[in-house]
């Protein structure tokens, strides 16, 4: 079976996203994902000190004199160099929303567990010797696998220590407000948390271990001691490079002191051996990894680049690709190490590691039968791809090795690269179909959408942007489902259906996007863009001879809040010169029945206008129906519910009866939604319902669509 068959099946996918998804590693990946703002620049300050082209570096000093680097080091300083403590805030941070999302009516503020986690990680550092001043050796990317493990562990801790209310201090103040109080409930745990971890850093000094992260870079390295300079140490020293790098740790520069012993010297024997006009004695060198291994970084993460760039167009991890791809020409990888991130990414732990190894054993292979130049004098690491193997081989041959090489790491990344997409893809549809349930269920704790913590939040306010874009951009747009005589076949009237199609999603639920339209303030300007659109639309089917059929527009509660709505409505009419009455206003029960005065007289002033007015969803007890009594409608629309069940519910009959007569003699409109079957249709006609709207009928259709549904009709019952 391919390779690609058998990871990218439904079982596969659903196991990979079991996998990816385990707790702490999705905790520690959304961390390093969100430092990826940090990541970017500080790849930027790099690429501008070392950016590989002689012009460039003499005009750099010629204008801006010896200390033009200063500026992208200062860029390096405060990204890169601190990566370590801006990641276990993170963590810290991820770990108390997760705690949250579990226990929302016990809450604590994540600023308080990530700068717990920031100083636990400061409190078991060993302090640089000039002045006691933080390392900065240890808190960039070289310490970042302590500041993995203190990240979880402290923030883990606290909230251990946080769930036993007897620790709590009970603390309020109406001046000081609830903000206060969480405050001093994380005092007792937030000292305990901070003095165990000062505890552990006396305890390894006892021990005579002052500095931790030298500890675990000199175990790491002290195995590799006299292995020689071979194919095999070569692919021993690959694996552990690579896997260091997916457990967060600079595989590098934990292999630094191999590095150096072995492939450093034996760099400088061929350097040498050129010099005398002697046979170069070594085939693996450092420049054999910079120029044939380690193309585009750690892993050969230009082939992954490359891989990226064939999924599907407004995929995430293409856009991560377009971002990373110019740093990587470069041979700098940060944004994808940390920003997919390959770091503790279980998908990609095997072409990470497999395909250094792999690219390893063919360029050595290649070069021992002769047809590839060993690697002389070292080349800058941040040379592009192609020029560097020209400048290792001294000739094309270099750079033919290099596009081998890169076609073999893509096939490798290639399968991989699209079983993340699929897991990418199932991860969002989960959290997207529980985006929509909360769509409809906005719960007290969480007042809106965007709000929420989690996925659910980021994918709202992420949608939310982009709606407020498409806003802007004109994108929303009608469609109108025709409105039913059952009697007569005859279209009386259609409503106007707001649409949004997002450009990777495609068409998101009016439930879900109105919603998130209220939450970002613009729900007044889409409503009033849907009552001009419609009436324009009105107006364009008049001009044609199509009369006597009314136009339903929706009105929000958010709506009714605007003193101004009925003169806004007022002005579309009038500009397309309209009658008023072929317009009809539709409001939902729970809505235009309100006890709120302010709605009703809003109503009450539309109405007067000539504007027949709509009570949507009505039958399920939102209010009493003694509003009607009060408040005068020309419609009321049946509850979806109700229509469904009523030709198998007795109870869901009798009160479409019930109802149909008080229509009837209150001389108002009865319609039926959603009437899908047509033994819905003959019960409904039964019980003094004649116009409907439904699949039974129609779908919502586009304006030229409707517009020959009018011309021709439909069947008769």
């Amino acid at each position: 079976m391919r390779l690609d068959k058998l990871i990218q099946g439904k079982k596969a996918v659903v196991f990979w996203s079991g996998i990816a998804n385990l707790e702490y590693l999705g905790i520690i990946r959304n961390a390093l994902t969100l430092t990826l703002p940090v990541v970017i620049a500080g790849a930027m300050g790099v690429l501008i000190n070392n950016f590989p082209v002689a012009i460039y570096q003499t005009f750099m000093q010629d204008v801006f004199g010896d200390g033009w680097r200063s500026f992208g080091s200062y860029v390096w300083d405060g990204t890169l160099a601190v990566l370590s403590p801006v990641m276990v805030f993170t963590i810290g941070f991820n770990i108390a929303e997760r705690y949250n999302l579990k226990n929302p009516l016990d809450a604590i503020h994540p600023v308080i567990v990530g700068l717990l986690a920031f100083c636990s990680l400061l409190a078991i550092m060993e302090p640089s010797t000039k002045d006691f001043a933080i390392p900065y050796n240890w808190v960039g990317i070289h310490g970042l696998f302590l500041a993995i493990i203190t990240g979880v562990v402290s923030a883990e801790f606290f909230i251990s220590l946080y769930k036993r209310r007897i620790l709590r201090v009970r603390f309020f103040s109406e001046e000081s407000g609830a903000a206060m109080s969480g405050v001093f409930s994380a005092l007792i745990p937030a000292i305990a948390t901070i003095s165990a971890f000062a505890l552990f850093k006396v305890f390894m000094s006892t021990l005579g271990v002052n500095d931790i992260h030298s500890l675990i870079y000199g175990m790491i390295s002290r195995p590799f001691a006299g292995l020689g300079n071979n194919l095999g140490a070569a692919v021993l020293y690959n694996f552990a490079r690579q896997f260091l790098w997916f457990l967060g740790i600079h595989g590098s520069n934990a292999m630094e002191p191999v590095m150096t012993e072995i492939y450093v010297s034996a760099m400088k024997a061929n350097e040498l051996a050129i010099s005398l006009g002697e046979t170069q004695p070594f085939i693996i060198t450092k420049t054999f990894f910079d120029t044939y291994v380690s193309m585009g970084g750690a892993g050969n993460t230009l082939s992954l680049l490359i891989a990226l760039f064939t999924v599907k167009k407004g995929s995430g991890m293409k856009k991560i690709a377009q971002i990373s791809l110019l740093p990587a020409v470069f041979n700098i990888n940060e944004t994808l190490l940390f920003g997919m991130p390959l770091v503790l990414n279980p998908i990609y732990i095997f072409p990470f590691i497999a395909t250094p190894i792999a690219l390893t054993v063919v360029t050595y292979y290649v070069a021992s039968f002769g047809l590839l130049p060993s690697s002389g004098a070292e080349v800058a690491w941040t040379t592009p791809v192609f020029l560097s193997g020209y400048a290792a081989a001294g000739s094309a041959a270099g750079s033919v090795m290099q596009l081998v090489n890169l076609s073999l790491g893509f096939l490798i990344y290639l399968p991989f690269v699209h079983v993340a997409e699929r897991v990418q893809r199932f991860k969002f549809e989960a959290t997207y179909n529980e985006l929509l349930k909360a769509s409809g269920n906005l719960e007290s704790t969480y007042a809106t959408l965007t709000d929420r913590p989690g996925e659910i939040g980021a994918i709202s306010r992420v949608l939310a942007n982009d709606l407020l874009n498409s806003i802007k951009r004109n994108e929303l747009f009608l469609e109108y489902q025709p409105q039913v005589d059952c009697t007569t076949g005859r279209v009386v009237g259609v409503e106007a259906l707001l649409r949004w199609k997002h450009a990777n999603i495609g068409r998101v639920p009016p439930s879900l996007f109105i919603v998130l339209a209220e939450e970002i303030g613009f729900i007044d300007e889409i409503g009033i863009w849907v009552c001009e659109e419609s009436c324009r639309q009105v107006k364009e089917w008049r001009d044609k001879g199509l009369t006597g059929v009314v136009m339903s527009f929706n009105v929000s509660v958010k709506q009714l809040g605007d003193a101004d709505l009925p003169e806004k409505i007022l002005d579309c009419i009038e500009k397309y010169g309209l009658d008023p009455s072929c317009m009809k206003a539709e409001v939902t029960e729970s809505t235009g029945l309100s006890s709120d005065m302010g709605h009703n007289i809003l109503l009450e002033e539309i109405r007067r206008l000539g504007v027949k007015i709509a009570i949507d969803d009505f039958g399920m007890g939102h209010s009493s129906l003694v509003y009607l009594k009060q408040f005068p409608v020309a419609m009321i629309k049946l509850d979806g519910s109700l229509v469904k069940d009523v030709a198998v519910s007795k109870i869901s009959s009798d009160i479409i009866s019930s109802i149909s007569e008080l229509c009837k003699s209150m001389e108002i409109e009865l319609l039926a939604e959603f009437v899908e079957t047509e033994s819905q249709a003959r019960m409904l006609k039964e019980l003094g319902c004649h116009i409907f709207q439904g699949w039974l009928y129609s779908a919502a259709l586009s304006p030229h669509a409707c517009e020959e549904a009018i011309i021709k009709g439909f069947r008769t019952y």
